[in-house]
């Protein structure tokens, strides 16, 4: 298989997988049960059952942005039958391309004025986000409590792995302590 273009979605990926289903009966799209199964596993769960319960717990959010017949969630067999059949390796090997294509975009850390937040008694709410602009992903986000932040950024880099991987700072953040937390853990500038 050919490298992932960083820009591109697990969805987008996930459309290149061959269906291994009949073409006949094929009423929810592929793309959208893997994702919903995959969701499911990133949240926990980790039996089928477990994982079309939390997909029907779930039902409003997933149908609204995927692609469901009918905006409906099948029922468990049909998550069972697609399972049996799906090459398991292939899938795999997407889903670990996706991720070693997220992990080679650069995180940028930014301030940002939360939109809407401005009162007549104080100033405007201000947020520290960690996000990769080219797949569109927030990693991280964090109220600057009193307006600090420099110390909003530092939770977040606390917080965050970053060795080996490349950051992108606005240029209020240029302090020393900063600079530093990211050396300590070991990213690059």
């Amino acid at each position: 298989m050919e490298p992932v273009p960083s820009g591109q979605s697990l969805l987008e990926m996930l459309a290149q997988m061959p269906d291994p289903r009949s073409k006949y009966g094929r009423r929810y799209p592929l793309t959208s049960l893997i994702t919903a199964i995959i969701s499911a596993a990133l949240n926990g769960q980790s039996s089928l059952r477990g994982m079309w319960l939390w997909v029907k717990a779930h039902s409003d959010l997933l149908t609204t942005h995927l692609p469901f017949h009918r905006n409906r969630i099948p029922a468990l067999e049909t998550f069972r039958t697609l399972l049996c059949r799906l090459d398991a390796s292939l899938l795999l090997e997407i889903f670990n391309r996706w991720l070693k294509a997220v992990n080679s975009a650069p995180i940028s850390i930014d301030e940002k004025v939360w939109r809407g937040s401005q009162r007549d008694y104080e100033g405007p709410r201000m947020g520290v986000a960690a996000f990769r602009h080219r797949l569109g992903i927030v990693l991280e986000q964090v109220v600057a409590e009193d307006q600090d932040k420099i110390k909003a950024a530092l939770h977040i880099l606390e917080r965050m792995p970053i060795k080996g991987k490349i950051l992108t700072i606005d240029a209020g953040f240029m302090t020393q302590p900063v600079l530093r937390k990211i050396v300590e853990k070991g990213g690059l500038i």
